[in-house]
C-alpha cells in the first residue's frame, strides 16, 4: 500500500555520479601518497646530506647519490603527473557530457592509476631498487626519460644535478659552522682571569 506523499520512484545513479565517486576515491590517493611522498623526499635529502659528509672530495662521482637526487625528482614528477591527470578528469565531467567522453575518461583514470602503482613501487628503498643491474638500467631509464620531460629536464640533466649537490654541501657547510662553538667570551674570560691573578699577586706582595 502505497501512503500519501511518496513515490515509487527510486534514486537513480548515473554514470556521471560513478565517475565522481572514483574521481574522488583518486584523489583521497593522491592526498595521501603526496604526504607520504613528501616525508620520504625529506628523508632522502638528509641521506644524501651524510653521504656528502662521509665523502667530501668524491661526492659528486657517486652513482648512489647521483640516482637518490634523480629519484627524489621523479617522484615529485610522478605525484605533480597524478594530480595533472585528475584535474584534467575532473574538467571532462565538468564540461562535457560523461556520454560524449566516457571512453577518454575511463582510459585517464586507468593512467592515472597506472601512475600511483609507480609511485607505491618509489617506497622500495633505494638499495633494493638498484640491486639487480638490469633493473637498474630500465629504472634510470625511466627515470631519466621523466626527468627529460620535467623541470629538471632543462637543458642538461647531470649539470642540473651538480648544481643541486653544491646547494646540497653548501647547506651542510652553512650547518655545521652555525654548530661550530664561537669563541665569543673568550677574551673577556681571558682577561678577567688576568684581572684575578694580578688581585692576587698584589695581596701576596702586601
Amino acid at each position: 500500500m502505497q501512503l500519501m506523499g511518496q513515490t515509487n520512484s527510486k534514486i537513480r545513479i548515473t554514470e556521471t555520479d560513478k565517475a565522481v565517486l572514483q574521481l574522488k576515491r583518486s584523489k583521497d590517493e593522491i592526498h595521501k601518497f603526496t604526504r607520504r611522498t613528501d616525508k620520504l623526499i625529506e628523508q632522502e635529502k638528509i641521506r644524501i646530506k651524510q653521504m656528502i659528509k662521509d665523502n667530501p672530495e668524491n661526492y659528486k662521482q657517486n652513482k648512489k647519490i647521483r640516482l637518490l637526487l634523480k629519484r627524489m625528482h621523479y617522484q615529485e614528477y610522478l605525484v605533480q603527473q597524478a594530480s595533472d591527470q585528475l584535474t584534467n578528469l575532473e574538467f571532462m565531467i565538468s564540461n562535457i557530457e560523461f556520454k560524449l567522453i566516457e571512453v577518454q575518461f575511463l582510459q585517464g583514470l586507468k593512467k592515472g592509476n597506472d601512475i600511483l602503482t609507480k609511485l607505491n613501487k618509489e617506497f622500495v628503498n633505494v638499495d633494493e631498487v638498484i640491486s639487480d643491474f638490469q633493473e637498474q638500467l630500465e629504472y634510470q631509464n625511466e627515470v631519466d626519460n621523466a626527468l627529460a620531460h620535467s623541470v629538471i629536464g632543462v637543458g642538461d640533466i647531470e649539470v642540473a644535478l651538480d648544481k643541486e649537490l653544491d646547494d646540497l654541501e653548501n647547506e651542510l657547510k652553512s650547518k655545521m659552522l652555525t654548530n661550530m662553538p664561537t669563541t665569543t667570551g673568550l677574551a673577556s674570560l681571558e682577561s678577567n682571569k688576568e684581572n684575578s691573578k694580578a688581585k692576587k699577586n698584589f695581596e701576596i706582595v702586601a
